[in-house]
């Protein structure tokens, strides 16, 4: 029996896996040896774009 996962469910969770694969990303070029400039500059990115979509998301869902 196939279960359907409604998107409206995993909406939350956007920044933080977007921070998770951003960090991911960091250690795997570290552990690599891969250093340049480009390489960090994403991971920092994802890492800043997950965050900032975290807070908006927790804000939204405030009552007040």
């Amino acid at each position: 029996m196939k279960s359907k996962v409604n998107i409206n469910t995993l909406i939350p969770y956007v920044g933080m896996a977007l921070m998770i694969v951003g960090a991911i990303l960091l250690l795997v070029f570290r552990l690599a040896g891969w250093q340049s400039n480009a390489e960090l500059l994403i991971g920092l990115a994802l890492m800043i774009l997950g965050f900032v979509l975290h807070v908006r998301q927790q804000k939204s869902g405030e009552k007040y």
